[in-house]
Order: structure tokens, then sequence, then C-alpha cells
């Protein structure tokens, strides 16, 4: 009987996102996973408690960093044959999207330290995981992060051929091996019948079987992918934040219930146990569509009807990013464990996998020195880094970007060993890419005084 009435909950036939407003296509496609085999729903449900479990015994507040490789898969029209074209997005696109992936998830957006409001800023958090583009490939030999495959297909519908782009055979791409690398799919996605447009989706966690794994990652609608190149108007650059905190064990934060009407209700969709019990949210009435700024105060529900942290009637969240709002910017706390307990149980692997070192957020080249032309030592490092040229190129510059991307240093050096001096900047996990006549390599260093 339990079973049964967690299986009406969650699955929410008349579902909000059917509406000509759509942007995430997640619920829509884990309820027709379950109806289609509700061995999906119990295989999902035991990795929630699991989860769970671990987020029990650990802290909320951890010093541990965990670094996700990517690998983005760009599906263009074959029409779009030049990078940067339409379909096709340019590397700038890309770059900018790994950008704000890891600033969102760092609480580094331009949000703070002065977000359009300060209601939930106390709640606001670091969550801990950085993102960036792998650089070498299944094989272990060099790569971008990224791959880019030409197709017939105009589109991919998000209903009905949602796993089409994941498929060599369906006019998309093979997802490379979703225990090492983050699978994330850019591509044109059709748009429904009434209007409606799906911006992207992902699976939640161990709603898969080990012969479905090849579905697991997220996609996002090439206009939605970063700021930059071939993007939307309004575009805010976080629908990949969003499906990436689903593919990390989040729901969305308002309410996906419906009365017999169809007209949205008031609950606290992510406060149940397979959603992490998650409290530090507040209950909502259905999906915000609108702006969010100091004078928005939707409050929707009650707050002191259900049970969660807040001991009084507080305003709905609609800048969280895993709310429908066009101005997102922060997690909470308790999502932030949430997505740790994944990190650590269900996507462990892929937490340590070989593909996170030296990744960056840089869209590089083929032409990579290896370990016989450049040596970088001691790492981790004080501050004086020393750059061997074992080879007979010569270094022609040093860039250094931090976790984020961002460029915090360049020197320019001719000699075939030099000393770089990064003692001025602060600790963490700096990435140094050296340039020589005969190619590039890129070194993640850590930096601890």
């Amino acid at each position: 009987m339990v079973r049964k009435i967690l299986l009406i909950i969650f699955i929410f036939l008349n579902f909000i996102g059917f509406t000509q407003n759509k942007k995430c296509n997640t619920t829509f496609l884990m309820n027709k996973l379950f109806e289609e085999d509700i061995r999906n729903q119990n295989l999902f449900y035991e990795t929630a408690k699991k989860n769970n479990k671990w987020i029990e015994q650990n802290v909320i507040n951890r010093k541990e960093i965990i670094t996700i490789p990517i690998v983005v898969h760009v599906i263009h029209k074959n029409t779009h044959s030049n990078i940067g074209s339409g379909t096709n997005i340019s590397n700038e696109q890309i770059e900018d999207a790994i950008r704000i992936l890891n600033e969102d998830f760092s609480k580094t957006n331009s949000a703070f330290p002065n977000p359009p409001r300060n209601t939930f800023i106390n709640l606001a958090a670091d969550v801990q995981i950085q993102f960036c583009l792998a650089t070498s490939d299944e094989n272990g030999n060099p790569t971008t992060g990224v791959t880019r495959t030409s197709t017939t297909r105009s589109d991919f519908d998000p209903d009905t051929e949602a796993n089409d782009m994941k498929r060599n055979s369906t006019g998309g791409k093979d997802g490379w091996d979703p225990e090492k690398y983050l699978n994330i799919w850019v591509c044109n996605l059709a748009t429904s019948p009434g209007g409606g447009m799906t911006l992207g989706y992902s699976y939640l966690p161990g709603s898969l079987w080990p012969n479905q794994m090849w579905r697991d990652g997220l996609v996002v609608d090439f206009q939605y992918f970063g700021t930059v190149g071939a993007t939307a108007g309004g575009n805010d650059g976080s629908t990949a934040t969003h499906e990436i905190g689903h593919y990390l064990g989040l729901l969305h934060t308002f309410c996906e219930e419906t009365d017999n009407n169809g007209n949205p209700t008031c609950c606290d969709n992510d406060d149940v146990w397979w959603g992490g019990n998650i409290d530090d949210t507040p209950a909502t009435e259905g999906v915000y569509w609108g702006s969010v700024n100091s004078n928005t105060n939707n409050n929707t529900c009650n707050d002191l009807g259900y049970s969660n942290i807040f001991n009084t009637n507080v305003l709905d969240m609609d800048e969280n990013f895993m709310s429908y709002s066009s101005d997102v910017w922060m997690f909470t706390n308790k999502q932030s464990s949430v997505m740790n307990g994944t990190m650590n149980n269900y996507r462990s692997s892929l937490k340590n996998s070989p593909a996170s070192v030296n990744c960056t957020g840089i869209v590089g080249n083929y032409n990579i020195l290896n370990n016989n032309h450049i040596r970088v030592y001691p790492n981790p490092s004080k501050g004086k880094i020393l750059i061997q040229n074992l080879s007979n190129s010569i270094t022609q510059n040093i860039s250094v970007r931090n976790s984020l991307g961002n460029l915090v240093k360049v020197f320019e050096n001719n000699n075939s060993l030099i000393s770089i001096d990064l003692s001025n900047l602060e600790n963490g996990i700096y990435f140094i890419e050296i340039n020589s006549s005969i190619g590039k390599r890129i070194e993640k260093i850590i930096l601890t005084k």
C-alpha cells in the first residue's frame, strides 16, 4: 500500500510542465519511466534511502571540493558545418556555460553578495562541486572535452524522442562512460505542438538500470547553454545548473500536484524522503514564471502548515535554481547536502574519475604536450612553480586560470626552464596552460601555503 501511495504522489499526470510555458522535461520523463517499469521506481527509491543515510551521518559543511569531468556533445544540423554557426555552437559559448556552472555551484555568481532580494541569503550554499571539460577521452587520448556530430535531423522531440540525440544510430552521438564523465548533449529541442518549449532535462540518480545507463546525463537546448553566441534573448544561462540539480538528486521546489480541475495546489514538493527531505525550501503553489526583484513578494502557501525549518510563514523561494523563475541564483544548504550525498554514493565513481585530472574549463585543442615534453613541479605547491621544458620546443607563454576558468595571470617566457610565482594567489585549484612551439599543455596545480 505504501509503495502504491508513493507512486501516486510522484506521478502527477496533470503536471504543470504540459502547459505552454514548459521548461524542464525531467518530471515527465521520470513519470514515463516509472509507468513503463515499476522496477525503475524501486531502484530509484533504494538509491534515495542510501543517500539519506549518508546525509544523516555527515555534516552539511564540508571542506572537500569535488570535480566533475564533462564532455559536451554538440549535435548540429549538417547545414551548420562551421563552428559557431547556429546549432554548431562556438567554443566560447561552451566555455561560458562551464563558467556559469562553476559560479552557480560555488555561490560566486553575479547575485552575490547583493542579490535582488536577501530574504534567503543565509540559506544559500556553496555546493563545493566544480565542473571542467575533460582533457582525456575513454582511451586516455587527448581531447578537447567537446564532440561535434553533424546530423540530418533538424530537431529532437523531448517527449517522444528524448534519447535520440544520445545514439549514433538515431542521428545523435553515443555518450562516453557515465561512470567517468558527465555527458551533456546540446542540440535543438523541438517546440511542443501546443507551443511550449523544453529547455532541458535529466534523469534522477538511481532510476536507470545498467542496460539503460547510456541515457544518463543531461540534455540542453543549444539556445540555453551559456549566455554568448547562439543563445535566446532573456536566457540567464542556468538551465544546465537546474538539470544538473536533477542529475544529482534534486526535485523541483514548486508543487507539481494539481486538483481534479487541473489547478495548482500547495505542497512542499522536495520535503519528501525520496527527495532528500529538503526542509529549507518553502511550500509553493505551482510555478512562478516571472522575474525576481526587490518587490517580488509571492507567498502562495502558508508554511506553518508544513514541517520545515521555518517558524513563520515565509515568501516563496522563487530565486532557487530548482524553480522556474527567470532570476535564479541559489541552492540551499539541504540541497547542497543532497547533491554531495549523491556524489558520495550513487555517483561516487564519477567523483573518483581519472578524467578529472588536469581537466579545465577551457576548450583546448588536440595538439597537447605530453609528459615527455614538459615537467611541472612541485605539486601541491606553496607558490613557486618550476616548469621544465624537456623537448627542443620553446615555451612561448604561460597563462594561469582559477577553478572557474577566469584568467588570473599571464607569463611571457622563452627559456627552457622557468619559474613562476603564484604566492600572491589564494589557496585553491589552478590550471596552468603552457603554450609552446609544438603544442599546449594544461596542468592542474593545487596551491597550499
